[in-house]
Protein backbone atom coordinates (compact mmCIF):
# COMPACT_ATOMS: atom_id res chain seq x y z
CA UNK A 1 0.00 0.00 0.00
CA UNK A 2 1.00 3.62 -0.69
CA UNK A 3 2.16 5.40 2.43
CA UNK A 4 0.13 8.58 2.78
CA UNK A 5 3.27 10.67 2.22
CA UNK A 6 3.06 9.89 -1.05
CA UNK A 7 -0.38 10.22 -1.92
CA UNK A 8 -0.58 13.74 -0.40
CA UNK A 9 2.79 14.45 -2.24
CA UNK A 10 1.48 13.61 -5.65
CA UNK A 11 -2.39 15.20 -4.95
CA UNK A 12 -0.14 18.16 -4.27
CA UNK A 13 1.97 18.03 -7.26
CA UNK A 14 -0.95 17.16 -9.45
CA UNK A 15 -3.60 20.20 -8.27
CA UNK A 16 -0.32 22.46 -8.39
CA UNK A 17 0.33 21.45 -11.86
CA UNK A 18 -3.29 21.70 -13.32
CA UNK A 19 -3.14 25.72 -11.50
CA UNK A 20 0.02 26.32 -13.37
CA UNK A 21 2.07 26.82 -10.39
CA UNK A 22 4.47 23.86 -9.84
CA UNK A 23 6.08 22.78 -6.76
CA UNK A 24 10.02 22.70 -7.04
CA UNK A 25 11.37 19.34 -7.54
CA UNK A 26 10.93 17.50 -4.37
CA UNK A 27 8.41 20.45 -3.32
CA UNK A 28 5.42 18.17 -3.11
CA UNK A 29 6.89 15.63 -1.64
CA UNK A 30 8.83 17.51 1.53
CA UNK A 31 4.97 19.00 2.07
CA UNK A 32 3.35 15.66 1.84
CA UNK A 33 6.09 14.72 4.46
CA UNK A 34 5.39 17.58 6.78
CA UNK A 35 1.28 16.41 6.28
CA UNK A 36 2.26 13.04 7.59
CA UNK A 37 4.01 14.38 10.08
CA UNK A 38 0.63 16.38 11.41
CA UNK A 39 -1.45 13.42 11.74
CA UNK A 40 2.13 11.60 13.26
CA UNK A 41 1.88 14.49 16.09
CA UNK A 42 -2.36 14.66 16.30
CA UNK A 43 -2.22 10.93 17.43
CA UNK A 44 0.90 11.69 19.77
CA UNK A 45 3.24 9.66 18.08
CA UNK A 46 5.47 12.69 17.05
CA UNK A 47 6.78 16.02 19.72
CA UNK A 48 5.66 18.98 18.24
CA UNK A 49 9.63 19.92 18.09
CA UNK A 50 9.85 17.73 15.13
CA UNK A 51 6.81 18.23 13.42
CA UNK A 52 8.04 22.20 13.27
CA UNK A 53 11.33 21.02 12.04
CA UNK A 54 9.61 19.27 9.42
CA UNK A 55 7.24 22.03 8.24
CA UNK A 56 10.04 24.80 8.17
CA UNK A 57 12.29 22.13 6.28
CA UNK A 58 10.02 22.38 3.99
CA UNK A 59 9.27 25.54 3.55
CA UNK A 60 12.79 26.59 3.48
CA UNK A 61 13.70 24.48 1.07
CA UNK A 62 11.48 24.60 -1.44
CA UNK A 63 9.15 28.15 -0.56
CA UNK A 64 5.48 27.35 1.38
CA UNK A 65 3.08 25.25 0.29
CA UNK A 66 1.27 25.15 -2.95
CA UNK A 67 -2.48 25.02 -1.91
CA UNK A 68 -5.39 26.62 -2.29
CA UNK A 69 -8.06 26.06 -0.07
CA UNK A 70 -10.24 25.97 -3.07
CA UNK A 71 -8.97 22.52 -3.71
CA UNK A 72 -9.58 20.68 -0.36
CA UNK A 73 -12.88 18.95 -1.79
CA UNK A 74 -10.20 17.44 -4.50
CA UNK A 75 -7.54 16.43 -2.12
CA UNK A 76 -10.27 14.82 -0.03
CA UNK A 77 -11.24 12.74 -3.02
CA UNK A 78 -7.84 12.08 -3.83
CA UNK A 79 -6.12 11.29 -0.71
CA UNK A 80 -8.65 9.85 2.13
CA UNK A 81 -10.49 6.99 -0.68
CA UNK A 82 -9.10 3.86 1.62
CA UNK A 83 -6.95 5.71 3.81
CA UNK A 84 -7.61 5.63 7.72
CA UNK A 85 -8.41 9.65 8.48
CA UNK A 86 -10.98 11.25 9.35
CA UNK A 87 -11.93 14.38 7.03
CA UNK A 88 -11.75 16.86 9.92
CA UNK A 89 -8.56 15.80 10.61
CA UNK A 90 -7.73 15.84 7.31
CA UNK A 91 -8.75 19.21 6.82
CA UNK A 92 -7.46 20.17 9.49
CA UNK A 93 -3.96 19.00 8.60
CA UNK A 94 -4.02 21.21 5.70
CA UNK A 95 -4.75 24.11 7.26
CA UNK A 96 -1.94 23.96 9.51
CA UNK A 97 -0.02 23.66 6.51
CA UNK A 98 -1.03 26.51 4.60
CA UNK A 99 0.04 28.41 7.70
CA UNK A 100 2.79 27.36 8.22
Amino acid sequence: MTQFNDILANAFAALADENGTPYPDGGAQAWGMAGQAYLSFADGRLPASKLRELQYQARDSYGPVILDCKWYDRLKAMCLDGQDISESLFLEMLDFLREG
